[in-house]
Formats: structure tokens, sequence, C-alpha cells
């Protein structure tokens, strides 16, 4: 089947909180796949680690899993200066994966996740890296870890955004319109689930910025989002500093391990990207009646597999 056995913490968290079943995998994988084979506008991976993903992300309801799969592709399309995967050949981008913009980090916080992730926001030049570049790099990112990184899939993410090297020049960039296409994809889209995010160091601008793009996400969003400043004792609270590089003063590897780790990993999955182009969604071939791309997707498509254990 090609799944990754879990180990025990995790496989309990999948069970108790993502309602897997492990006697029924192979069978709610073979209903996934039947449904999107019926789907003559998609074309989608089908590799089992992928698609469970998708299931596990959407706590095994096969409707919101639909739909979380039919915007991955179609938004990839509707948006590709945000989504698109970039060309792994390109000098640019070779270059942008050496910045070290998103660094997921080595150490989960339990031995059942969340997977932690450093974003440092400031370290590139806005003059000569467009916001658009830095997201399609960060797609490369997610797509590799919803294949191997079950800390993540099932346990969640936590944030660190550090904003000690962001200047006016950073914000700019960032307008309300882009920023609501990057949540609509992570929201919608995307099967991995944040469960809370830090900022540090955040300039003196910083606020007007964030009251503006707060209202846009949804409100269980909003309520996990934590703003440090300058007192990082308060994020040591929550994250200990051995989870950390040690650039932050932790036990960890330093930034420029990590950047090297990152860029090598991502470099590894060439021939994986390579593929992608031959994946996506073409509306025009779309059934009509279908209704999994919808941009509310709390329209009635709450269906499931079997019955749920309310959490």
């Amino acid at each position: 089947m090609g799944i990754r056995p879990l180990p025990e913490p995790l496989q309990k968290v999948a069970i108790e909180e993502l309602n897997e079943d492990p006697k029924r995998v192979e069978a709610d994988l073979a209903n996934f796949k039947e449904w999107i084979l019926q789907q003559p506008h998609l074309k989608a991976r089908m590799d089992d680690q992928f698609l469970i993903a998708f299931l596990r992300g959407c706590k095994y309801s096969l409707e919101k899993a639909k739909v979380k799969l039919d915007n991955f592709y179609c938004l990839r399309e509707k948006y590709p200066d945000l989504l698109k995967r970039p060309d792994l050949e390109d000098p640019k981008v070779r270059e942008l994966l050496k910045l070290g913009i998103i660094l997921y980090l080595p150490e989960p916080l339990t031995e059942s996740g969340p997977r932690l992730v450093l974003v440092r926001n400031g370290a590139y030049d806005p003059s000569k890296v467009s916001f658009g570049e830095l997201a399609q790099v960060r797609q490369l990112i997610s797509d590799i870890v919803m294949m191997e990184d079950d800390f993540a899939v099932v346990g969640g993410l936590i944030f660190v955004m550090d904003f000690s090297q962001v200047g006016a020049s950073h914000l700019f960039q960032v307008n309300p319109g882009v920023m609501r296409k990057v949540t609509q994809y992570s929201e919608q889209a995307l099967p991995l689930r944040i469960k809370a995010t830090h900022f540090i160091d955040t300039p003196s601008g910083f606020e007007p910025v964030f009251n503006l793009v707060k209202p846009l996400l949804p409100e269980k969003l909003q309520n996990r989002l934590y703003v440090h400043g300058a007192k990082r004792e308060e994020l040591f609270k929550v994250i200990p500093k051995k989870f950390l590089p040690k650039d932050y003063g932790g036990d960890n590897k330093s930034i420029q391990e990590l950047i090297d780790h990152w860029e090598a990993k991502i470099l590894s999955y060439m021939e994986f990207f390579k593929e992608e182009n031959q994946y996506g969604a073409d509306e025009t071939k779309r059934i009509k009646e279908e209704t999994t791309n919808q941009a509310d997707t709390s329209l009635g498509l709450v269906g499931s597999f079997r019955k749920l254990v309310v959490d």
C-alpha cells in the first residue's frame, strides 16, 4: 500500500484526534481514489502517502478531503504567480533556496508533534525578490512535508515568525489581495493544520499591517496568533530554547546547517517536481453539478466515510 507506519505516539493522535482506523485505511484510500478517477477535470497525484495527508488533514471526512484536493490543484491554476512550483534548474530559484526563508526544525515539540517551523521573514532583498517567488518556494517545501513528515501531517504545525530583519520595503510587498490568496490556499487546499503562530521581533510598522490582515483569517486561526514583540522570553515559555537553532540561543542546528539541509532536500526532489507538471485541473472539463471547489468549504460538504468521533 505504500503508507509509512506511524510511531506509536503519532498513531495514537491519528486515531483519537483524526478519526483514523488503521484497519480501514486501505478501503478509505480506495474510496478516495475512486472519486478522483471519476473527475474529468482533475489529474491528481495518486500516491498513497500523498493522499493520506488529505484524509488525515480532514479528519477522514471524505467530502472535506475531496474539497481540499480539488482546491489544491484548482487554486494552483488560478494563482500561478503564488502557487506554481518553480523550475529547480532556474539559477534564481537556486539562489532563493540558499536564503532559508522557511526552515522546518529537526525536533518536533513532543513525541507526537507538532512540527516547529521557523520563518525568517526579512532574510531577503525585496528589491530583487518578489513575494510571489518566495511563495512558490514555500510550495516546494510544503509538498515535501506532506510526503514525508508525519509529525507535521498528524501533529500539525507551530510557526515562529521572525521579523528581526523586516523593513518597510518588506511590508509593502504584503497587500490584502496577496494575503487573501495565500490564506485561501493555506486554509482551503493544504491539509496541514496550523496549531499556533508566534510573531517575534516585530518592527514598529507591524501592528497596522497585522491588524489589516488578521480579519481576513478564519476566526479559528485568529485565536492562534501570538505577538511577542521583542520579548523572546515569552516565546521560550511555549517553545523551550533547546528546540531552536543555535542562532536563537538554542541547542539545535545552526541556521546555515538548516539551510544546507533544506537546499539538499529540495534538490533531491527534482524528479518529483518535474512529474508535478503533469498534474493539475482543467475547469473546462469539470462536471458542472460538482460543488467540491466552493470557495466556502462549509456549504454542507461535511460527509464522512464513517461516523466521526466529535472532538
